[in-house]
């Protein structure tokens, strides 16, 4: 489960606690992955969970804001977030903190996570097939 973004209207969280936050999900989403994908934590490193979550990120919040936003954001999320960075574990948790800095809804967060967690899943299942 993710956690929504819970602030105060006058109180808005700092970036720190916001990728504070972002590191948490994105540590529970990567677990939910690799339980959902039935394969053993030895089969499925890290990087490849992190990976995995991200690329599914990538696709459930651009899906996301071709619906709830314009081709700008769409274009401006791709620039920012479409290139894996060199420490890859990284990857997810700014994806995941750039939609908290949105204040991205409770509902579109929750819908938002759990779709990349069904793509992260069929992905990983996918690359684990012999």
């Amino acid at each position: 489960m993710c956690h929504a973004v819970i602030e105060e209207k006058g109180s808005p969280m700092s970036a720190n606690d916001l990728f504070r936050l972002a590191v948490v999900d994105a540590t529970v989403l990567q677990d939910r992955i690799v339980t959902a994908a039935g394969v053993t934590v030895d089969a499925v490193d890290d990087r490849a969970s992190a990976r995995a979550l991200a690329n599914a990120l990538i696709a459930a919040v651009q899906d996301h804001l071709e619906q709830t936003s314009n081709e700008y954001d769409v274009d401006l999320f791709l620039e920012a977030n479409g290139r894996q960075p060199a420490e890859v574990a990284s990857w997810p948790v700014t994806i995941l903190a750039g939609l908290r800095m949105r204040r991205t809804s409770a509902d579109d967060w929750r819908s938002i996570c759990d779709r990349a967690v069904e793509l992260a899943v069929r992905n990983i299942r996918a690359a684990s097939r012999p």
